[in-house]
């Protein structure tokens, strides 16, 4: 007696199942990776603003003359002002690496930056981080 294969055996199933699996598990660390970058990237910016809050307390004058003011990232956070000083950032998690950019208006937005956390590049436009 004859008998046909009409369905899939178990075997097969689970040949079907191990090549589908590591690549959704794949899926799911990579965007758990971007999440966490754009999550520093916010918890920098805002590190960036107390920091010139503070300046603002010792030296009103200090952000206020300008309508917005460029940092540049430096090794281990540190930002570089455009009229050469330096601003340590008090921040505790991901710095961002050498060479980012964060532009501030005077209220304290970030109107747009770039910044480099993880080995992803994060674009910030109208205080909203995004991974590229």
């Amino acid at each position: 007696m004859k008998r046909e294969n009409s369905g899939f055996v178990i075997i097969e199933l689970l040949v079907v199942l191990a090549l589908i699996i590591p690549s959704l598990i794949m899926g799911t660390v990579t965007n758990a990776k971007e999440d966490a970058a754009v999550d520093s990237a916010y918890g920098y910016m805002r590190a960036v603003a107390t920091s010139m809050d503070e300046i603002q307390i010792e030296d009103a004058s200090k952000f206020m003359k300008q309508e917005e003011i460029t940092f540049t990232v430096k090794e281990g956070g540190e930002l570089l002002i455009t009229d050469g000083a330096t601003l340590q950032i008090n921040y505790v998690g991901s710095k961002p690496e050498d060479g980012g950019t964060l532009t501030y208006d005077k209220n304290g937005r970030v109107i747009s930056g770039t910044l480099e956390i993880g080995g992803y590049k994060v674009t910030i436009t109208d205080d909203k981080a995004t991974v590229n």
